[in-house]
């Protein structure tokens, strides 16, 4: 049994009924946000194909429905409840989604490039091959979330959390994870090329195959990890920075730079989220 559970993706170990896939309904998709609102409010579940770019939509109670393939962008869905519901292949590029609440949403191959999703709660949510490109993820809630080939390239996760999160061959190129948690995380094969890494957790985090190269990592910690099986060519580190012991990151072809060490070192590194 336990052996089944840790192979088993989270959004998946943790889904209900009402996380599947409905069929499709004999109703056309609704033309408005009213239309919508009311049809759910009388039970309909499944809106697949929707078209409501730019919707208006803060706020709303739209648990375990199904958008799938749904165009959402620009869409205002800051403080929705979205749980359970299935936006694969969704486009919501461009859309709010402040504090909404996505916990053990179905988001595979959705669309979310430069989405605002600060403080979003994406908690087991299965993100598979989405992208996220230039999306603003500061203090999102994607503990036990699953993000395997996912595209983040400069994306900003500051202070996200990301907990037993499985990133496998995800990239966060140019990502900023400042200060974000992501102990026990599966970044096997993920690039983290040029990610801001500043004082971020990775306690255990499993690196193998993982590309670190020319990523900042003042004060960040690498404890419990297997540093040996990634790449940090041309990574800048600083004396506050934790690696296993016995592990020599300049041997590794990572570079010690004073800039970690300043008191303001983030300035004094002066990274930058590259341009898309």
């Amino acid at each position: 049994m336990l052996s089944a559970c840790a192979s088993t993706p989270p959004a998946t170990l943790y889904a209900t009924s009402a996380s599947r896939p409905t069929a499709s309904a004999s109703a056309p998709p609704p033309a408005s946000t009213e239309q919508l609102s009311t049809r759910y409010a009388k039970g309909e579940r499944n809106f697949d194909g929707l078209k409501l770019q730019g919707a208006a939509l803060s706020g709303a109670g739209l648990s375990a429905a199904s958008f799938r393939g749904a165009d959402l962008r620009g869409a205002d869905l800051r403080n929705a409840t979205l749980e359970a519901s299935d936006l694969s292949e969704a486009d919501l590029s461009g859309a709010h989604l402040e504090g909404a609440t996505l916990t053990n949403a179905l988001l595979r191959g959705a669309r979310l490039e430069r989405a605002s999703a600060s403080d979003v709660v994406l908690w087991t949510a299965d993100l598979t091959g989405a992208v996220l490109d230039g999306a603003r993820l500061d203090r999102a809630n994607l503990q036990h979330a699953e993000l395997s080939e996912a595209k983040l390239r400069s994306a900003s996760l500051k202070t996200a959390l990301l907990e037993t999160a499985v990133l496998r061959a995800a990239d966060l190129s140019g990502a900023n994870l400042s200060m974000s948690t992501l102990p026990d995380a599966d970044l096997e094969g993920a690039k983290l090329i040029g990610a801001n890494l500043t004082q971020a957790d990775l306690g255990r985090a499993h690196l193998k195959g993982a590309d670190l190269s020319a990523a900042v990592l003042c004060r960040t910690n690498l404890q419990g990890t297997t540093p040996e099986k990634a790449s940090w060519k041309g990574a800048r580190y600083g004396k506050g920075t934790q690696f296993p012991p016995g592990f020599d990151p300049a041997a590794h072809g990572a570079t010690y730079d004073a800039c970690c060490d300043a008191k303001d070192y983030e300035s004094a590194c002066a990274w930058r989220a590259p341009e898309l």
